[in-house]
């Protein structure tokens, strides 16, 4: 294959990097490049298809804890963290609202529409908990 085409790629890698957030295609285009230059000094396309994928999964394989810190969401413990403590509204049996969103709610106490609740943990999707005392 001939350095033209190898930079083709790497550009289309490139633009696609661009387009997307996976931090992935990246390092291709950085792989298409290199095998660009092995190319245009005359090597096989054997060494530079080996060189491509090679260059390529070397640094997906540094770049991906650095890219899943920065791209990566954050840990659900810290969004939930926040909720502990706080005062919801029951709204209707089973269902409380906190800061403008509505909850499925689980509690040990006998709780009514319109009672205040303090939320003691949170179990996948619903709050659990308990009537506010005072």
């Amino acid at each position: 294959m001939d350095y033209g085409s190898w930079i083709v790629i790497g550009a289309v890698c490139l633009i696609g990097e661009m387009v997307t957030s996976g931090f992935f295609l990246l390092w291709f285009g950085v792989g298409a490049f290199v095998a660009a230059a092995l190319s245009y000094l005359g090597f096989n396309f054997t060494i530079q298809f080996i060189a491509f994928l090679l260059v390529s999964v070397v640094l997906i394989g540094i770049s991906r804890p650095f890219a899943s810190r920065i791209s990566g969401e954050p840990e659900r413990r810290a969004v939930t963290d926040r909720l502990i403590g706080q005062t919801a509204i029951v709204i209707e049996d089973g269902l409380v609202k906190f800061d403008g969103e509505i909850w499925r709610a689980k509690s040990h106490d006998k709780i009514k529409k319109g009672d205040k609740v303090i939320i003691k943990a949170v179990d996948g999707v619903k709050l659990i908990v308990e009537k506010k005392r005072g």
